[in-house]
């Protein structure tokens, strides 16, 4: 008994041949097997002037991501600070973020026109970006101050009782006699009343 093969399915095993033969020549010839491109790295930029505390140029790299410029901090650890200053007659990105490591420090702290603390994420393996807040920085803000390390432990302090509050009295209790220092510096109890020495006049109300 004959088989036919379909018109279509003989173009499908031929090209599938092909490819295999392509492959096999491609291995024995010692080319790169057949895939797909990787994906080229960011081309690094220098948008701002970045400066450390001594005024000495920081080496820290900057890419854009889409409208975003990123300044790479992924080998920072411990603490430390670097300032971002606007270039001469430019003004500032949309945005602008941070590339930290995960637990490689506590928190980043941007400060501008106004304070941003950003924590950063303690799990993961992946760099991550930090966005700053865009009440930060206006587009002709001069410099962002960039600063890092581990995180503030708050310890809250014991409140003492402040001085001359009156002691708390129930409203079920009788008030206790109230004592007065003498010349010595000893207490002495008030004489109450009923105690008084026969000839002691107690003065009226109100005098």
């Amino acid at each position: 008994m004959k088989f036919r093969i379909a018109p279509g399915s003989a173009l499908i095993v031929a090209c599938s041949l092909s490819l295999t033969a392509c492959s096999t020549y491609s291995v024995q010839m010692g080319w790169p097997p057949i895939h797909k491109k990787a994906k080229p790295a960011p081309e690094a930029v220098n948008e701002l002037n970045l400066v450390n505390t001594d005024g000495s140029p920081a080496n820290f790299p900057q890419y854009w991501k889409r409208n975003t410029l990123v300044i790479d901090l992924s080998g920072i650890s411990a603490s430390g600070n670097v300032a971002a200053r606007l270039p001469e007659e430019t003004t500032w990105p949309v945005r602008v973020a941070v590339r930290v490591r995960p637990g490689s420090v506590g928190q980043i702290e941007i400060q501008g026109e106004e304070r941003n603390v950003l924590p950063v994420a303690t799990e993961g393996t992946q760099p991550i970006d930090l966005e700053f807040a865009p009440s930060v920085y206006t587009p002709k803000t001069a410099a962002i101050y960039i600063s890092w390390g581990p995180m503030p432990a708050f310890v809250e302090a014991a409140q003492e009782p402040a001085q001359g509050t009156p002691e708390f009295v129930s409203p079920t209790e009788l008030p206790k006699p109230r004592t007065e220092a003498t010349p010595d510096g000893s207490a002495s109890d008030i004489v109450a009343p009923a105690e008084a020495q026969p000839g002691q006049v107690s003065p009226p109300p109100g005098s």
